[in-house]
């Protein structure tokens, strides 16, 4: 009977993208068993799937037993490298010992075999000697089903419902950290175990509390497994039931308080203001969105979110500066480290659709780059658009103060492509892309007269009104 792992486990094994093996079943080059594929139909497509040191072992730095004491975590527990060489030795006598419990298996029934024949003692003991003195090498399905139990010791796989959502966790994360990070949009407050929003049951697996809590469980909350993510990890792999916002009314809003961390000038008129959230106080929002910024001197202006909401203390600001432009010349010449800035927000509708499963493409006029830088991060981080594609625009070269970071992309993702535009009209290039626009998902943001004209062109091109989404007056 074939081995089978979860769509999950086998992009694992195989160092590729869940998009990457959905792709293959849609092209018939992958068959799937209720939603499980063979290791023998894995190995087919990828003969050296193993476990990468580089990729998945180096996780294994950033674990800490943080269920133990100081004492066992100090005398008691080997280093990451050791554990991590440990764990790699015992994969591979774990998948040598099945193999050879195969082999014995498959030996027997040979023997029954023989001695049901009427073979006589002297050829059947001649035989297995022969056999016996053959080396036996671990067959490659057991090395990947080895290789799927260590990565079980190293990460959990975290499924939500009713959404279907996917997650590992790794290390102490909490399970809300993990799915943050995932770029799921999980319903928390205050992150530390007081609110209680982050609520949810355990429906399958088991979780270990690593953090204490004042939220207080009543009984037929206890009765029906009910955990915080804030303060649970995974000790299995788990299934939850959890609420996930599905659009910009399910975010709360709210009025934090920020400190400065830096102020970049990546250009002659871009700041880059780097700003960190209270962790008893985080800024919970949707990519894309934009917040209120108000300085203690009065000064307030309304500007996206330029990172992702899987980083939910650490936010990043691109701000223009433009003459008269009040805010922004009160932060470039007043404003130092560890100032305050109040956020108020978040509001908006220029999100990413996360269930699409078309390519998704990102045009970007100026400073329109802070809510797709956005958008950008929070679609690598979901891993479920086949093709990821930017364009952007500026008058000049100076204009793309974030070109390093674009072309970083681009080379670390294969399904990321990037083109500036310097000064010329960017949807014939897109188009020159991307000819058939019914299959795409497009998110166009810059200034208005430019938001509004590209987008009369794209309709024109045969883009259905329905996938496409515009910030027109990002700044």
């Amino acid at each position: 009977m074939s081995q089978l792992l979860s769509l999950s486990r086998a992009a694992r094994l195989a160092g590729v993208s869940r998009r990457v093996l959905q792709k293959k079943i849609h092209d018939g080059d992958l068959t799937t068993f209720e939603g499980m594929i063979a290791v023998e139909d894995l190995l087919r497509l990828y003969p050296t799937t193993e476990l990468s040191h580089d990729t998945e072992f180096e996780r294994l730095e950033r674990i800490k037993a943080t269920a133990y004491s100081r004492r066992v975590r100090e005398h008691l527990m080997p280093s990451a490298e050791v554990l991590s060489a440990r764990l790699n030795e015992l994969g591979q006598e774990l998948a040598y010992a099945k193999t050879q419990v195969a082999h014995s298996h498959d030996l027997l029934q040979q023997v029954l075999d023989r001695l049901a024949a009427g073979e006589d003692r002297q050829s059947l003991e001649e035989w297995l000697k022969s056999i016996l003195a053959e080396p036996i090498q671990a067959e490659p399905t057991q090395q990947v089903l080895a290789q799927n139990t260590v990565l079980r010791v190293m990460e959990a796989h975290i499924k939500i419902r009713p959404t279907g959502h996917e997650f590992w966790l790794a290390g102490n994360q909490t399970l809300l950290e993990a799915g943050l990070r995932s770029g799921l949009s999980l319903n928390y407050g205050c992150a530390n175990g007081n609110c209680g929003l982050c609520k949810a049951r355990v429906a399958h697996g088991e979780v270990k509390k690593i953090r204490n809590h004042d939220y207080v469980f009543s009984e037929a909350e206890k009765a029906m497994n009910y955990v915080l993510l804030c303060s649970n990890t995974a000790v299995t792999d788990v299934e939850l039931e959890a609420l996930e916002a599905h659009g910009g009314d399910d975010i709360p809003h709210q009025i934090v308080t920020a400190r400065v961390k830096r102020i970049d000038a990546p250009g002659a008129d871009i700041l880059l203001l780097h700003l960190q959230t209270p962790r008893t106080q985080r800024l919970r929002f949707l990519a894309g969105q934009r917040v209120t910024l108000s300085l203690a001197s009065g000064e307030r202006a309304e500007h996206p979110i330029a990172s992702c909401p899987c980083d939910d203390r650490n936010l990043l600001f691109q701000i223009q500066q433009r003459p008269g432009d009040a805010f922004a010349t009160q932060l470039a010449s007043q404003i130092k480290k560890g100032d305050a800035v109040t956020l108020e927000g978040p509001c908006g509708d220029f999100l990413l659709n996360e269930d699409a499963k078309r390519a998704q493409i990102f045009l970007a006029f100026d400073t329109g780059f802070a809510p797709i830088n956005s958008l950008v991060e929070h679609a690598m981080s979901l891993e479920s658009a086949p093709s990821l594609s930017l364009y952007w625009w500026a008058k000049t070269r100076d204009g793309l103060y974030a070109h390093n970071l674009c072309r970083a992309w681009a080379d670390a993702l294969e399904n990321f492509s990037y083109r500036p535009l310097i000064d010329m009209n960017p949807v014939p290039a897109l188009l020159e892309d991307h000819p058939d626009l019914q299959d795409c998902e497009l998110y166009l943001a810059g200034p208005e007269a430019m938001v509004q004209q590209a987008r009369q062109q794209l309709l024109a091109a045969g883009l259905p009104e329905t996938q496409l989404k515009i910030d027109a007056g990002a700044i």
